[in-house]
């Protein structure tokens, strides 16, 4: 079942699984699906393949899944806006406080600003040292982050080659049925011959003959 030089598709499917099972993805038992119907129709004719094909194709929607839930669930573009309105803040604090001094004197309103402006947005220093924790925190999620996706879309690529390991194995079945049917049809072109040609007036020996046409 495994062509040369290539994997099997139960040995990519592991390996994909694998892959899931490091990063701390379980991979859910895969729900019933409508094509298990067909499939088991025709086990008969090689089991083992049908079995594969059956067991890639009920992982289908797992990894589909996988792949766009766990490429997208990351807060990095907010955190990457979050350093951009932290500067923002600052440069027009900074702007007001240079304001204030252009007279040489500042009033009571504008202590009272510059004391809720410390309350509620800290002083500037302490702005710049969150923005830098932020930055480096960021950054590190940002590496973390492309590190996992490429190991899930790795994962993903290894269940692609599943399907199309799959795929090749479908096709042998196929040729495997085609051939089982070829047998059936020479078969029975050879008993409905053999009915045609009966010219005997026996109606047990006749229906003998039909009956082995239907069968």
């Amino acid at each position: 079942m495994e062509a040369s030089g290539s994997k099997s598709p139960k040995k990519y499917l592991d390996q994909a699984t694998g892959a899931l099972r490091e990063l701390g993805i379980a991979p859910t038992k895969a729900d019933f699906t409508p094509i298990n119907v067909l499939l088991d129709k025709i086990s008969d004719l090689d089991k083992d393949r049908v079995a594969v094909i059956a067991q890639t194709l009920s992982q289908t929607e797992v990894f589909n899944e996988v792949v766009r839930d766990q490429t997208s669930a990351m807060d990095i573009g907010q955190r990457y806006e979050d350093i951009a309105k932290s500067f923002n803040s600052i440069r027009d604090d900074a702007k007001t406080m240079v304001d204030q001094l252009a007279d040489g004197k500042t009033d009571i309103f504008e202590r009272v600003t510059n004391i809720w402006m410390k309350l509620t947005r800290g002083d500037i220093a302490a702005r710049f040292d969150q923005i830098r924790a932020t930055y480096l925190d960021v950054t590190k999620s940002t590496k973390d982050q492309i590190e996992r996706e490429g190991k899930i879309l790795d994962a993903y690529q290894d269940f692609r080659g599943a399907l199309k390991q799959a795929e090749v194995l479908a096709f042998e079945v196929l040729k495997e049925a085609n051939g089982k049917l070829d047998a059936a049809k020479g078969a029975l072109a050879k008993v409905a011959d053999t009915l045609s040609q009966y010219k005997g007036e026996d109606p047990a020996e006749r229906a003998k003959l039909e009956l082995a046409r239907d069968e």
